[in-house]
């Protein structure tokens, strides 16, 4: 089918509600509201155009995201062939909110029906309800004559910002301290009638009975936590139990799932839980690379509409299907020939949402296996760009921010760092790892590395060379005593060049022909001083300027990332700035090292 109009759309939450989860379960919950919304638009714009859900590409109208039968991970950008009305778009995805609303209120209205002294609840929350089905979300529509062109004008109508922001009244939500904590007397809110002692204790009343008619032991939702009307929903689709009639969401969590990935207690009921207490945690979030700019470069070399719709499909399959699959990748403990469904239960960790090419993991191990260790973490993360990443077959890198958590850290606290890691790996430079440890004071350590270097943290040797095992302590020792003295700064990257000599005693006519990124990398440290001109250092472009030159295509990845980062005005390399990242990135190494590397 043959079109000279394409329609592109997407949408967003007016307040950062999904941004701002503060547990897993709440960040499942907001990606399975925007995969459903997404469906929604799709299954809607099929029938606008006289097609069935279940129809395959290429007769397909929507472009992207494809259609792979599962609605769970479905990307909130869509690109359609054809002109698909505006209203149509926007009563679709509203029509569906509002939808789970209120089923959502019903439900509860439902289970929630006597007070504690047997009087029937008066809710009176109908209008604040109304208004979050009303104003939760930005919607954003255009068309243009091809798919880049409705993209573009679709990012253009995103500089028009619209919207109405909802007031609350009363005391806010004590989980994200932003919103009306909902209850059912919200509508009738009038604090200057009575006591916010009286009220207070009618509201924990009402989370008491809304936890238990959830969940009996209190752990999906408890009586501390007052949660906002959003919230609240984000946390009610996670629940079989409460979404088990609404046959229009394919709700593939329960209410245990969860459970298995506590990673502390206020009061450990068991040894278990005691033990518990004690455990690090491995966290990673990740995104792929101007995956926009790939599919416009994608689109450029089709020659026909056909062709570029095709690409622009494919990818989406693909990335789809390969964030369907990343959950059978995970490490696992030990090899099992089990059933695939004993298997799953084996991994070290979970995925909580893979929506294409963005994603959020969590590596853990339950007993009664041993503690995950972070060097185990970082052996899954030594194959995951070649043997994981690259199963979706696109030419795209990816930027991951890991996190090794202390178990006395909130979680809220590590889904920020998580965020902040991904974003430190992105404005290094791209198509790297930015691997942060997080301490029980807030504190954190971070290290950077492109991809394609990040297995010579296995070649480090202590210097004595009695044995093969990796004892960091001494480059951590050497370099912290160097740091205190200023001794880096002085010494411009001598210093540094020469303790990466040290530790690092690679022999290069040992090393394969296969291990060329290995090769350049131990080049450079063997020679007498830094190279600051050296591939190893800098991203490497084609097609544009220079070498160097951001943009073109980037054929390699450096060290300190793009070298327009470290120009002067003049266009030459500010050397002081050079020396003085490169310093950093080995203090950083040898700290990360020594608490992620050790045989501990």
């Amino acid at each position: 089918m043959m079109t000279d109009c394409y329609t592109a759309i997407t949408f967003a939450p007016v307040q950062g509600f999904i941004e701002k989860s503060r547990k897993l379960r709440d960040l499942y919950g907001s990606s399975f509201i925007l995969s459903y919304l997404a469906t929604q638009i799709c299954n809607n714009a099929r029938s606008y155009f006289n097609y069935p859900d279940t129809v395959t590409w290429p007769d397909d109208p929507v472009i992207s995201p494809a259609n792979i039968n599962v609605a769970q991970g479905t990307p909130n950008l869509i690109f359609i062939r054809g002109n698909f009305p505006q209203d149509n778009a926007y009563r679709a995805m509203q029509t569906a909110w509002k939808d789970l609303l209120r089923y959502c209120r019903q439900w509860i209205e439902t289970a929630v029906s006597k007070t504690p002294k047997d009087k029937a609840w008066q809710y009176t929350w109908e209008r604040p309800w109304r208004e979050w089905e009303n104003h939760t979300w930005e919607f954003f529509w255009a068309t243009g004559s091809s798919i880049e062109a409705a993209r573009r004008q679709m990012n253009q109508v995103k500089y028009a910002r619209a919207w109405t922001g909802i007031n609350y009244v009363g005391e806010s939500s004590t989980l994200s301290g932003q919103d009306s904590r909902a209850w059912p007397q919200l509508g009738h809110h009038a604090s200057h009638n009575r006591s916010s002692t009286e009220e207070d204790s009618e509201v924990r009343d009402f989370y008491q009975q809304l936890s238990q008619a959830i969940d009996k032991q209190g752990a999906t939702i408890t009586i501390r936590e007052q949660l906002s009307i959003p919230e609240l929903v984000k946390r009610l689709v996670t629940i079989e139990k409460v979404m088990d009639r609404f046959d229009e969401i394919p709700n593939a969590e329960t209410p245990q799932s969860f459970k298995k990935n506590r990673r502390w207690t206020d009061t450990p009921a068991s040894a278990e839980d005691m033990e518990r207490d004690t455990l690090w945690t491995g966290w990673f979030q990740g995104d792929g690379d101007q995956v926009g700019k790939y599919l416009n470069q994608q689109s450029q070399q089709a020659k026909t509409s056909h062709e570029k719709e095709n690409s622009y499909h494919e990818f989406s399959e693909r990335l789809r299907n390969w964030g369907y699959d990343l959950d059978e990748y995970l490490p696992s403990p030990e090899a099992i020939s089990q059933t695939s469904d004993t298997l799953k239960l084996r991994k070290d960790g979970r995925i909580v949402y893979a929506g294409g090419d963005d994603f959020l993991g969590t590596l853990y191990r339950n007993m009664p296996s041993n503690p995950l260790k972070a060097k185990e973490c970082l052996n899954w993360f030594y194959t995951f760009k070649p043997d994981i990443w690259s199963r979706h077959g696109q030419d795209i890198s990816v930027s991951v921010g890991f996190v090794w958590a202390s178990p006395q850290v909130p979680q809220r606290d590590i889904l920020q760092h998580c965020r902040l890691a991904e974003k430190s790996a992105k404005t290094s430079g791209r198509d790297r790892i930015a691997l942060r440890i997080l301490f029980s004071d807030g504190k954190h350590l971070e290290w950077h590395c492109p991809w394609r270097f990040l297995t010579i943290l296995e070649d480090y040797r202590d210097r004595n060379r009695k044995s093969e095992t990796q004892n960091w302590t001494h480059l951590y020792n050497d370099v912290a005593t160097l740091d205190s003295r200023h001794t880096f700064v002085e010494s411009e990257s001598d210093i540094a060049h020469g303790l990466l000599k040290i530790y690092f005693p690679v022999q290069l006519d040992q090393l394969p022909d296969t291990e060329i990124d290995k090769k350049d990398f131990y080049t450079l440290i063997q020679a007498d001083s830094l190279d600051v001109n050296s591939d190893v250092l800098w991203n490497i472009y084609s097609g544009g300027k220079n070498r160097y030159d951001n943009q073109g295509i980037r054929q390699s990845t450096g060290i300190l990332g793009d070298h327009s980062d470290y120009e002067m005005t003049t266009g030459e390399p500010d050397l002081p700035k050079v020396h003085d990242a490169f310093n950093t990135w080995v203090i950083n190494l040898a700290k990360i090292g020594f608490h992620l590397c050790d045989n501990k």
